[in-house]
């Protein structure tokens, strides 16, 4: 019998995303840079967890049957979510350990706005955001194409902090002028 990813998955993965993204921060006051590298480790985690169950299917001789590549498929675009959500959450670490080294380093070069501690925990704080609104949609997503199970908790999909306009860029990359 093939293992590796079911729907079964989907949903305690879904679960998973849910219960990191409301731990999250939301203000510049609850960032603290030792849970924010618990939180990075644990969406790592959860990455390698995805990823075996990929593994562990394509290991299987067994064909791949149609509910399992849309499986599979959803389960890897979860993925690609997730290590968004992990690229910000790394980023506002950034931000915090920036602070310490201008702190410590009194010649860092610095500007009067991000050289503020409180500035750059609000910084994180709102990276935190991003990745607490991604995490929730991914998992909203998860749970929702499943259709979630008889007996399975609603997942609390209610939006996060709003993201500000000024962390959004207007004009995408890829367009920008150089």
């Amino acid at each position: 019998m093939a293992s590796g990813v079911t729907q079964a998955t989907l949903d305690y993965l879904a679960r998973r995303l849910n219960e990191v993204a409301w731990q999250l921060p939301a203000t510049g006051a609850e960032v603290d840079p030792v849970a924010l590298t618990d939180d990075i480790a644990l969406l790592a985690h959860h990455l390698t967890y995805a990823g075996e169950r990929v593994q562990e299917r394509f290991a299987d001789p067994e064909p791949v049957t149609l509910p399992e590549r849309r499986a599979l498929m959803r389960l890897t675009e979860a993925m690609t979510a997730v290590t968004g959500a992990t690229r910000h959450l790394t980023e506002a670490l950034d931000c915090m350990s920036t602070g310490f080294y201008r702190q410590a380093v009194p010649a860092a070069e610095s500007s009067p706005v991000r050289d503020a501690p409180t500035m750059l925990r609000v910084i994180a704080a709102q990276k935190c955001g991003m990745a607490h609104v991604q995490l929730l949609a991914t998992a909203a997503q998860l749970h929702t194409e499943s259709g979630g199970r008889a007996g399975q908790p609603a997942l609390a999909t209610a939006p996060g902090p709003p993201v500000p306009p000024h962390c959004v860029p207007a004009t995408p990359a890829s367009r920008a002028v150089r």
